[in-house]
């Protein structure tokens, strides 16, 4: 159900623009195993694993189905903007687009007089967040009168100063040159047997008791066949059959 709440309101349905649903299964696996393996210390006992990828992206869909379950009407997509929240949305600005966020009223207030729009907050329609939501369409003609004016890196100036959360929406080239991912070491270089010199996404947990650390590049085809068959208890000679057969590989 997720491309159905995603894109523009009146566009055909829109993908998501990473794999979420995979990745996501990886990540209730990963929690799955870990579950299981702290019942099995408990217990003695182990158990068998199952993971959806269907459901995992179902697992993702909080706002949407507890709105459908709550109103029973079906969630429309909503372009860039927050379900629960407005102005809480991407925005045109003079050179591109920013990001914004004014979930709550004293945020709200702080964006308006950063922008110099008194007007708004004296605006019926915009007095809370629910007369936001139902005005969406209208706040943000008005919010992107004034955005237009300047350029996206001179409104991140002047709403960080102001204390309201806001920032540039960078293309890839953009986000691995900026310099908190850098710091961050999620740029992590690894030599390849083949390609030489690749770069890769680093670590997302920090663990600063027992840091993880990338140690090698992504595995050539069949580059560790051997060592699972090893591990698994697989015989030479079902090994064989195995890579005869063209089933299996080994680099």
């Amino acid at each position: 159900g997720v491309m159905s709440f995603t894109g523009i309101p009146g566009s055909p349905p829109v993908k998501v623009g990473v794999p979420m649903a995979d990745l996501n299964a990886g990540l209730y696996s990963a929690y799955g195993i870990l579950s299981a393996y702290i019942h099995r210390l408990k217990s003695g006992e182990g158990q068998y694993l199952e993971v959806s990828i269907m459901e995992a992206a179902l697992a993702y869909t909080v706002w949407e189905s507890a709105s459908y379950f709550a109103t029973g009407n079906v969630p429309p997509p909503l372009g860039s903007a927050h379900r629960l929240s407005a102005p809480y949305q991407a925005l045109r600005t003079a050179d591109g687009h920013i990001t914004i966020g004014a979930p709550n009223q004293s945020n709200w207030e702080r964006l308006c007089q950063a922008m110099n729009r008194d007007d708004l907050l004296e605006d019926e329609r915009y007095a809370d967040n629910a007369g936001r939501l139902m005005n969406r369409a209208s706040l943000e003609k008005d919010l992107e009168e004034t955005f237009g004016t300047r350029s996206t890196n001179e409104w991140c100036e002047v709403l960080d100063a102001a204390g309201v959360p806001a920032g540039p929406i960078y293309d890839m080239e953009q986000v691995w040159a900026d310099e908190q991912v850098q710091a961050r070491d999620m740029d992590v270089a690894l030599e390849h047997p083949l390609v030489g010199m690749t770069r890769n996404i680093g670590l997302a947990a920090k663990l600063y008791g027992s840091p993880g650390k990338i140690h090698s590049p992504a595995p050539l085809m069949g580059q560790h066949t051997r060592e699972v068959w090893n591990e698994s208890g697989v015989s030479a000679a079902e090994s064989k059959e195995l890579i005869a057969s063209g089933a299996a590989e080994t680099a």
